[in-house]
């Protein structure tokens, strides 16, 4: 008695590299999309952290830090681990001069202030 080879045609390969590629073509742009919207969030919850601490600053010392921010940097009771910067882009987030608030994210631009 011959016995039969065991294993897969080459139709049932290409099936099945067919059906992974659209997976794959489904879920990874998901992926991507959400993580960039976890970096947007994260983007946005900085803001929020250094403008409470940029109040308190003021509150404080009676006068708004510097727009970049470096005579706030300095003082480790605001920022021990340093100011935050961008999750999406690694730029630093700069002060507003008149409003003295980190206002709003432009993708693309080189700093955080609208």
């Amino acid at each position: 008695m011959l016995k039969q080879k065991g294993g897969f045609t080459l139709l049932e390969v290409m099936l099945v590299v067919v059906l992974i590629s659209i997976l794959a073509a489904i879920v990874i742009p998901r992926f991507v999309i959400s993580s960039q919207r976890a970096k947007v969030q994260s983007c946005e919850m900085n803001r929020a952290i250094i403008n409470k601490q940029v109040e308190s600053w003021y509150f404080t010392e009676g006068t708004w830090p510097i727009v970049d921010m470096r005579d706030i940097k300095t003082n480790i009771n605001y920022f021990p681990d340093g100011i935050p910067t961008c999750p999406l882009d690694l730029t630093s987030y700069v002060l507003s001069d008149t409003r003295f608030r980190i206002s709003g994210h432009r993708e693309g631009a080189t700093t955080h202030v609208w």
